[in-house]
């Protein structure tokens, strides 16, 4: 049926019963002045059997017309209301796999639409609840495998010293090494932790100031550089000299830090980091590209999850958090920005950022 407004139905079935009702008066008034002529002179019968046969259809038309409009009106008013009203019970205890039935009145048929809008929002609301309450067990249950492992080895080899187990002044130094790098391991988890933190709940905002671009860039690539010729991995770093940019000095430079120290973990020894910088129109552009295995196609979409650790070469064993390049693009957000990875024709992983002017 033709969906029209209430206002419209009633209309139509209040005419329609008018109609009938003007007919039937009009045809008690035409029988009485029929009948009515002359005293002396006896109604025939066929004409008052015509009348009868007249006025018992006129009854049964009005009966069927209250019949279908009462009809109506339960099933495309009542009915929904009430459907509306054991959905809405539904709901308060928590069952959202509730359903409406049609209606041919448009204002009907609008709150159910809208009802039913409102019970699949719910239900994408809950999913996505139950996704994240997920998401943050893993989130939970990696942050302490990631604390427990560094503190496990770094009482291991406390409580060696302790026992005597380190009985030299060299195993003494040895041990003591291993302790300060896993006590910097988990300084820097922490300090992942906490900046990551920062960032989601956009507690920590960058404090913007004109910041020269390519010395910073310069800057960081020259404090990775005795790490990676210790690693046998030549860093190369090109640029031209890009206006002032209204950045946050630190929130920058520990995004460049990060990608940097990521390409240095997938690099393999005799390859090659390369950071890139130039200025086009309002933006600045920059890439940092090594020459590791790359990252597995699947693993694209993925790489800026947190704590995410991609198949194969790019793994737990290389060590770091999988915060680094989350937190780097985050605050490439912030600054209004962007970053994002794909991998080099020739091989390696290459992360490309944005940044305007500010």
């Amino acid at each position: 049926m033709k969906q029209r407004s209430l206002h419209s139905w009633l209309t139509f079935f209040w005419m329609l019963y008018a109609v009938l009702l003007l007919v039937t008066i009009a045809v008690c008034f035409l029988m009485l002045t029929t009948t009515g002529v002359s005293n002396a002179s006896p109604v025939h019968p066929g004409t008052a059997l015509f009348f009868g046969f007249i006025l018992l259809v006129l009854l049964i038309m009005q009966a069927l017309l209250a019949a279908a409009t009462a009809c109506f009106l339960q099933r495309s008013i009542f009915h929904p209301l009430s459907a509306i009203g054991k959905a809405s019970q539904q709901i308060g205890q928590g069952d959202l796999t509730f359903s409406l039935p049609s209606s041919s009145t448009r204002e009907m048929a609008e709150a159910i639409a809208a009802f039913n809008a409102m019970g699949q929002a719910l239900r994408d609301s809950l999913a996505q609840q139950n996704r994240m309450e997920e998401e943050r067990r893993f989130f939970i249950s990696a942050i302490v495998h990631d604390l427990r492992t560094p503190l496990f080895s770094l009482r291991g080899y406390l409580e060696g010293i302790e026992q005597g187990i380190a009985d030299t002044p060299e195993k003494i130094a040895h041990y003591l090494r291993i302790c300060r790098e896993k006590a910097d391991a988990l300084e820097h988890l922490i300090t992942d932790l906490f900046t990551y933190t920062q960032l989601e709940y956009l507690e920590l905002l960058p404090q913007r100031e004109p910041t020269d671009i390519a010395a910073l860039l310069t800057k960081s690539v020259e404090a990775i550089r005795p790490l990676a010729e210790q690693a046998d991995i030549t860093v190369t770093a090109t640029g031209d000299t890009p206006p002032l940019l209204n950045v946050d000095k630190r929130l920058f430079a520990r995004v460049i830090d990060n990608l940097l120290e990521n390409a240095l973990r997938h690099t393999p020894a005799q390859g090659v980091i390369s950071i890139r910088w130039q200025w086009q129109g309002e933006h600045l552009h920059f890439t940092v590209a090594d020459s590791g295995p790359g990252i597995a196609p699947n693993d694209l979409p993925r790489v800026f999850r947190p704590l995410f650790r991609g198949e194969a070469s790019r793994n737990r064993r290389t060590g770091g958090a999988g915060l680094g390049l989350t937190i780097a693009r985050q605050i490439m957000q912030v600054h209004g920005g962007e970053l994002s990875v794909s991998n080099q024709e020739g091989g390696g992983a290459i992360f490309q950022g944005t940044l305007p002017q500010g």
